[in-house]
């Protein structure tokens, strides 16, 4: 009995129409009247679960019992012990959860595969919103910011990785600099540190609030353009000092085009059309299959431990092949190694932790529940 299946209730309602038909006989007997036969007791004294549980079902064959009803065989504080204690069991995979894993990861490791055509097909629709007319009056608005300064040391095709006001790793930095109206930046001279401060020609702004919006619509407008913005925290390695690390965040992010580095689009963006399709894939599996079995998708504590269960493996076999891809750039990259890295898929990566640390956290509440063996007990009560 190491898993929960309809056997236990079947068993428990087996065993509560046996013992009323007892009492009745009993009660029957007591009175001096004369009760009906009772069926004969076809197992052994000592049964192994499987053969209590054929034994059970051919007298409910025999008897035309088909209806369960636990509410009668338990107390209701038995029935609410027995709830809890079913809820907490795991339910074991079966074919169609295996072939659900597999759909979903034979979809993500194609997406990863052919990730440059999708991130391509990715910066083209982005590309396409720069024509509409919201999105050129965005892009009018946040003309004259002080985080779009591309002075000596700032400018450049790269000049966003140069701009603290450009990376979404550092979300208080450009409000500030924006309600302040001044520039501040680090520029590397020889090897020599140097904190620039511009100020005295970029566009007034009255409030934090106003400093917001102007943020936000001068980000979108950058995220739609092939260069896109920089990963979070790209203008903090800009500014250590390591040449080597100040380099990578350049490189990785220039690319070998216009657009084919590491960026939020060819980062965030498009690897998490995978993880979305991976998760919309198995959550519909899982709903469906509990809508089936119960005539609502509402998942209970088992349902979802075995969704968590395959989110966590079919992500973690897309990011696997992720990582391959990622090792096997490095090996035939000789001079830019650091742009196999644009092939690494972080968001899978992420999602994969938090799957993680979700199951492991789980997993002490689940052997908490594990029950004692029926052959044990049927052991001990013959001693």
């Amino acid at each position: 009995m190491s898993s929960v299946d309809d056997s236990v209730d079947r068993n428990l309602d087996t065993s509560s129409r046996r013992l009323a038909e007892l009492e009745s006989a009993t009660a029957t007997a007591l009175a001096g009247g004369v009760p009906d036969p009772l069926p004969e007791n076809d197992t052994a004294a000592h049964v192994s679960y499987a053969e209590l549980t054929a034994a059970n079902d051919r007298l409910r064959t025999h008897r035309g019992w088909t209806d369960v009803d636990l509410d009668a065989a338990l107390t209701p504080d038995q029935r609410a012990g027995f709830d809890r204690w079913r809820a907490r069991q795991r339910i074991p995979w079966d074919h169609e959860d295996v072939l659900a894993v597999g759909f979903a990861t034979v979809l993500g490791v194609a997406a990863l595969w052919y990730d440059t055509a999708v991130d391509g097909a990715v910066a083209q629709g982005l590309g396409a919103t720069r024509k509409t007319g919201w999105m050129r009056a965005w892009e009018r608005a946040g003309k004259r910011l002080p985080i779009d300064y591309t002075g000596p040391g700032f400018g450049g095709r790269a000049h966003r990785v140069r701009s603290p006001g450009h990376d979404l790793g550092r979300p208080f930095e450009a409000p500030q600099q924006i309600r302040a109206g001044e520039f501040r930046g680090v520029r590397w001279d020889y090897g020599d540190k140097h904190d620039i401060t511009v100020e005295g020609r970029f566009r007034e702004v009255d409030s934090i609030p106003e400093a917001l919006v102007l943020w936000a619509q001068h980000l979108a407008a950058d995220l739609v353009t092939p260069m896109s913005l920089p990963m979070p925290g790209s203008s903090w390695l800009n500014e250590v000092d390591n040449r080597a690390l100040r380099t990578f965040a350049h490189d990785v992010y220039l690319g070998t085009s216009a657009g084919n580095g590491l960026n939020v689009r060819s980062g965030i963006l498009t690897p998490s059309l995978s993880v979305i399709t991976t998760e919309v894939l198995l959550r519909t599996h899982v709903h469906a299959r509990a809508y089936a079995a119960t005539g609502s998708a509402r998942l209970d504590e088992r349902e979802q431990a075995r969704r968590d269960e395959l989110l966590l493996a079919a992500h973690s076999l897309v990011g696997l092949a992720s990582a391959g891809k990622t090792l096997g750039r490095m090996i035939i990259l000789d001079d830019r190694k650091g742009m196999a890295l644009r092939y690494m898929n972080v968001p899978v990566l992420l999602r994969i932790g938090c799957l993680a640390l979700h199951v492991v956290s789980d997993r002490p509440t689940r052997s908490r529940a594990v029950v004692r063996h029926w052959d044990e007990l049927a052991a001990e009560l013959l001693e």
